[in-house]
């Protein structure tokens, strides 16, 4: 009994010394790690909201991107997230091919054929082709920041842009020099693009002249009282058929009725 006794007091001493230990280690040292454990989670918690902002910013600004279609908005997606991937460049390069569409088409961005006002003037033309060539190239000022492989995407599109902006102005040398700049980016990736650039050079003289043609609006036009008018080379040919049916029905002699 006296042992069990001994023991029982032996086991409470141990148990209060253990006590006592620890709450002298929390006196001393306890808050301080405590205290760094807190901090650590407060970092993590911290890290984990930054990361989930940055995806839903870069999120934001792809979905900005893919609803942008006028110049305008494409110009205010490039300035808002000029941080965010290549959102900034490919901008920019959406801008010009939208400027670059209405150039084709004679229409105003983002207008038909049927709303008032929606053809360009000779004036609007020119000033769109100088506008598409300064986004095309601040899109290969932006691509050629990207080291290695991943600015060539852009940076080849941008190329191409502005020789067709070059082409468009009658500069023949200047586009020269994007094609030649072009085909030397695309190698070796690319090396089918670099052969159609290579291409366009030797026939840039033959693409140039046939984007010199008439347009159609051109060549037939309506005068003041609306009517659609005809050039004279092709009155003289409608008087000539007209004659020539004329006198081959007076001269034909009537058949034998039956």
């Amino acid at each position: 009994m006296d042992d069990r006794l001994k023991e029982v007091q032996t086991t409470d001493l141990t148990d209060s010394r253990v006590n006592r230990d620890f709450v002298d280690w929390l006196k001393t040292k306890g808050m301080n790690y405590l205290l760094l454990i807190l901090l650590a989670l407060c970092a993590f918690f911290a890290w984990e909201w930054y990361q989930q902002k940055a995806v839903l910013a870069r999120d934001q600004a792809w979905a900005d991107l893919n609803n942008a279609t006028s110049p305008a908005a494409f110009r205010g997606v490039a300035e808002t997230h000029a941080t965010v991937d290549a959102v900034a460049e490919l901008a920019a390069v959406r801008a010009a091919d939208t400027l670059m569409e209405s150039v084709r088409t004679g229409l105003r961005p983002g207008l038909t054929a049927d709303d008032p006002g929606a053809a360009m003037t000779p004036e609007d033309r020119t000033a769109m082709l100088r506008e598409a060539d300064d986004f095309y190239a601040e899109a290969l000022e932006l691509s050629e920041r990207r080291a290695g492989f991943a600015g060539k995407p852009v940076g080849l599109t941008a190329l191409y842009g502005r020789a067709a902006v070059a082409e468009a102005e009658g500069r023949l040398e200047d586009a020269r020099g994007f094609l030649t700049d072009a085909a030397a980016l695309a190698k070796p990736e690319y090396p089918s693009l670099a052969d159609q650039a290579e291409a366009r050079i030797a026939n840039i003289e033959v693409v140039i002249a046939a984007s010199s043609l008439p347009a159609q609006a051109s060549v037939f036009t309506p005068d003041e009282s609306g009517e659609t008018y005809t050039p004279p080379a092709a009155e003289d040919l409608l008087e000539f058929f007209e004659t020539e049916s004329t006198e081959d029905a007076g001269s034909a002699e009537p058949s034998a009725s039956p």
